[in-house]
């Protein structure tokens, strides 16, 4: 049915866009002359341009992304491993998140016991402070027991008044020791309860018109006990003088107030 098939087929396998088939070359012997160069479908057997409409397509229509060649010697390459750990790094910027930090909590305030005179214990926080109190007479010291409250000079109780103020901030409590000008001993100790009212007065004092202000006290120790016992005791506050030479609300170190607290129960 087609004339030199299969020769043409051949030759179309061997170049199955440009090669003439036979019958060309034997028309051009024949005398009709050179036939132009082969090109499209006119060199083409019916077969071949089946075969070559199988084939044919339109290369624009097809997106190939061409794959380039992966320079390992570039200063940009990673490898497969540190694209996998570093993978993160590409996307976003890395972020030190520091842990939320618990604030640290407060040393606990340590306390010692001591005994007071009805046989009941009462604490001593290591974050309080003591002074000595140094009373005119000896009558305000009884009103003072009596009534449960205590002043001072103007310079005296705003001292104490501060003082009372910093220790409770801190768990504290205010010590006084109590004396009476030229007894020749301590006679008691006390606690500060509160702060000074300096818009109070008392008339239980003596001379009711020369104080101003109160201030609530817990008379814990009421107990003379001769200065003779203390007098070791120096006051470096008071350049270094005997604790029993102390004037008003002259404050005493931690150390040596304990040491006249001990002296304070054990004495008989």
């Amino acid at each position: 049915m087609y004339p030199h098939s299969r020769d043409s087929f051949i030759e179309f396998e061997s170049d199955m866009f440009s090669e003439p088939f036979r019958g060309a070359s034997t028309a051009s012997s024949s005398g009709t002359g050179s036939l132009p160069p082969a090109s499209g479908y006119q060199l083409c057997t019916p077969r071949s341009l089946s075969a070559l409409e199988m084939f044919s397509f339109d290369a624009s229509a097809l997106s190939i992304t061409s794959a380039t060649k992966t320079n390992i010697w570039s200063k940009d390459y990673k490898s497969s491993r540190e694209r996998l750990f570093n993978h993160q790094e590409d996307e976003e910027p890395h972020r030190d998140i520091e842990p939320p930090q618990a604030s640290p909590l407060p040393a606990p305030v340590q306390s010692l016991a001591f005994w007071r005179d009805n046989g009941a214990s009462f604490s001593v926080p290591s974050t309080s402070r003591f002074f000595v109190i140094k009373s005119y007479n000896a009558v305000d010291v009884e009103a003072s027991i009596e009534n449960r409250i205590w002043t001072s000079t103007n310079l005296g109780n705003k001292r104490l008044n501060k003082a009372y103020c910093e220790a409770r901030a801190e768990h504290g409590s205010i010590f006084l020791f109590f004396s009476v000008n030229c007894s020749g001993h301590f006679c008691g100790l006390v606690e500060m309860k509160d702060k000074i009212d300096f818009s109070r007065t008392s008339s239980v004092w003596v001379e009711k018109s020369r104080w101003k202000g109160i201030f609530p006290v817990d008379w814990l120790i009421v107990k003379d006990i001769p200065n003779r016992y203390f007098q070791h005791l120096r006051n470096p506050l008071n350049e270094h003088k005997p604790i029993s030479n102390s004037r008003d609300t002259q404050e005493i170190p931690h150390d040596i107030a304990i040491s006249m607290l001990k002296i304070y129960c054990s004495f008989k």
